[in-house]
């Protein structure tokens, strides 16, 4: 009965629309669909930025409270395999965001998985490589990787082998301090080429993540307003405004010290030009569709109305959602992907109240 009554209150709400209106409503969902996709792959990306330095940092701090060659190495092992795994994390995460905007309306399946909840998987994100480095506390890895940035939200992570709890955004200079023990070159051989592997394998990093920004920012400026793209063309220019690695001729501290040291600095302005844009694309994204373009209600922010985010990143209402889940027999596909096909099953759902209505593709599948 619940379904016959949203079968009418959908065809009604279609009917009232010019073919001119619906044209301009689709072209403000692919705006949010563009923008959305958008959002999350810049997530991804300082998601991987934070894991980074803060798994620099904590690879630093073991070190210094270990004594042996083979502990020095095997510290090192842990934060290469614990990197690898970060990467891997946001090369995953940027793929799906791609696919989900290259599916072709007529195609089976977006890409599902896309918008589950982004802040619960940078926690996983965090916690797996504190428990593959080693870690004792993944807050302390938090902190240390959002130090200095700007206004990065207090993230809620559970610390290993502990209880849930809030980092801060910020720890004190910590990054600094650890970063001091690089001034003196090791006596030992051993220690010497642990931390240089590590400082040599978080400079590649920076320098990939560098990259995978400017690749972001291409593929993101013409989808954003210009007046958008033209302040993140001055932050991502700014990137190269960086004074260039090199060694103070007046220093007699170890070269490594510098380097890694700027290499950090460079991580930290990555990551805090990643926070700025990932700000205003998500509030781009929240208003660039007001209303659910199957009911013509507007969005709330909790509730029936709630914008539901789909897995090709459209967004329609959940009640329309959970309606159009059931009117399809559970095999749901996106009402704006298919508009015309969906129209159909509409239209037949109408003919046959009760009926359940077979063929349809699931954007889950």
């Amino acid at each position: 009965m619940e379904c016959a009554k949203w079968v009418e209150r959908v065809q009604a709400a279609q009917s009232r629309r010019t073919p001119e209106e619906w044209e301009a409503a689709r072209a403000r969902c692919e705006q949010a669909r563009q923008t959305t996709a958008s959002y999350r792959k810049c997530k991804a990306v300082k998601g991987h930025s934070i894991r980074s330095r803060a798994l620099a940092v904590e690879g630093l701090r073991q070190m210094s409270e270990v004594a042996s060659p083979q502990d020095h190495m095997a510290v090192q092992a842990r934060w290469k395999s614990a990197q690898a795994v970060s990467r891997s994390r946001q090369e995953t995460q940027y793929a799906k965001c791609s696919k989900a905007l290259s599916t072709l309306p007529e195609g089976n399946a977006a890409a599902a998985e896309v918008f589950s909840d982004a802040d619960e998987e940078e926690e996983q994100a965090m916690v797996e490589v504190a428990g593959l480095v080693g870690a004792q506390n993944v807050q302390d890895m938090v902190s240390a990787g959002t130090e200095g940035l700007p206004s990065v939200a207090a993230v809620p992570v559970q610390p290993v082998g502990g209880h849930r709890g809030r980092a801060s955004s910020g720890g004190g200079g910590a990054v600094e301090g650890l970063l001091a023990q690089l001034r003196k070159e090791p006596a030992n051989e051993e220690e010497c080429a642990a931390k240089f592997q590590l400082y040599e394998g978080y400079a590649s990093e920076v320098e990939e993540m560098r990259g995978t920004l400017l690749r972001f920012h291409e593929e993101t400026r013409p989808t954003v307003p210009e007046p958008v793209a033209k302040d993140m063309d001055k932050h991502v220019h700014g990137i190269d405004s960086q004074e260039a690695m090199g060694i103070p001729d007046n220093h007699r501290d170890w070269f490594v010290w510098h380097m890694m040291r700027q290499a950090e600095r460079n991580n930290q302005k990555m990551a805090g030009i990643l926070e700025g844009f990932e700000k205003k694309l998500e509030f781009l994204a929240a208003n660039d569709q007001k209303e659910c373009p199957i009911c013509l209600d507007d969005f709330t922010p909790a509730g029936p109305h709630a914008a539901e985010t789909l897995g090709c990143c459209h967004k329609v209402c959940r009640d329309c959602w959970d309606s159009w889940t059931a009117v399809t027999n559970n095999r749901p596909f996106c009402p704006l992907c298919r508009h015309d096909a969906f129209l159909g099953v509409v239209a037949q759902a109408s003919s046959a109240p009760g009926a359940p209505v077979g063929g349809a593709e699931s954007d889950s599948d």
